[in-house]
């Protein structure tokens, strides 16, 4: 099986001092809090009242606020923003998290959205601020992970058949550490399937080649409906493993899953297709 790593995506919660903020004096207290439902202009990090200039979601963007909430009891109590290894900070995430699949209609870890959480700087946590918000996304592909520019809101962007969603792809070329994997119609030629997230069990220490093996394996004749040893001759599996997602850094990490035909194109989805499916598709 081969693995590659992706670029560094923007799920990473973004935490930390900034900038011109640090003058700010701790006897000035802070009422500034941001706005859901809003979106801005680029990704850049939008925590002070003076660089916040949120735009209607009908112009063009490339971040939408889908969610704003407040930190309370302990964490609020804490001197400053929760680090990016902490419970507290996990707790924003798992927030945003849940938030984001009402909000998009699905499970945007399967679709070309990026979530974000940004908190405020320490310098504005010591003048008040106990917000979180909660942004998404929309990137160009799976192996183009930078913001791709939008002009209307991603609310209910992953129900029936999303664009956004990972479906079907070219034959996938190696660069170094890293793919290039363009998309393309199910329905057509065909050589790479998105079959699904494989979540390692928390007792996992190690991931290895061989635990992503059998957990990419797994995800695989699951989605197509088959044995694992059905697999064997007929599909291949390979993994692409986001670098920084917050789930590794918390130690539950998850991977993308994709069949691989090498050996001859595929015509039709795969998905549930049975024993006898596949092999009339390959």
């Amino acid at each position: 099986m081969r693995r590659w790593w992706g670029t560094t995506v923007l799920v990473a919660l973004t935490v930390g001092a900034g900038g011109c903020d640090s003058v700010l004096s701790e006897e000035k207290l802070s009422t500034f809090a941001p706005e859901a439902g809003v979106c801005h202009a680029t990704a850049s990090d939008e925590r002070s009242p003076k660089s916040y200039t949120p735009i209607p979601c009908s112009s063009k963007h490339e971040v939408e606020t889908f969610l704003v909430g407040r930190f309370d009891g302990a964490d609020a109590a804490a001197k400053a923003p929760p680090a990016a290894d902490t419970e507290a900070i996990w707790r924003v995430y798992e927030s945003c998290d849940a938030e984001a699949a009402r909000f998009l209609g699905g499970e945007w870890r399967e679709s070309r959205l990026a979530m974000r959480a940004l908190t405020p700087s320490a310098a504005r946590w010591k003048a008040g601020e106990r917000w979180y918000r909660c942004d998404l996304l929309e990137m160009h592909a799976v192996d183009r992970w930078f913001p791709n520019p939008r002009a209307n809101s991603l609310r209910n962007g992953l129900t029936g058949d999303s664009p956004l969603r990972y479906t079907c792809f070219t034959e996938p070329a190696e660069s170094g550490d890293t793919v290039d994997l363009p998309p393309t119609s199910c329905s057509g030629p065909h050589a790479t399937e998105f079959a699904g997230i494989w979540w390692a069990e928390p007792e996992v220490e190690e991931i290895t080649d061989e635990v992503l093996d059998a957990g990419c394996r797994s995800t695989v004749s699951g989605y197509v409906g088959v044995s694992e040893g059905d697999l064997d001759g007929r599909l291949d599996v390979f993994a692409l493993l986001p670098e920084g997602e917050p789930e590794w850094l918390a130690g539950t990490p998850g991977v993308w899953c994709f069949l691989y035909s090498p050996d001859r194109p595929l015509n039709t989805s795969l998905k549930g297709v049975g024993r006898t499916g596949l092999a009339a598709a390959r």
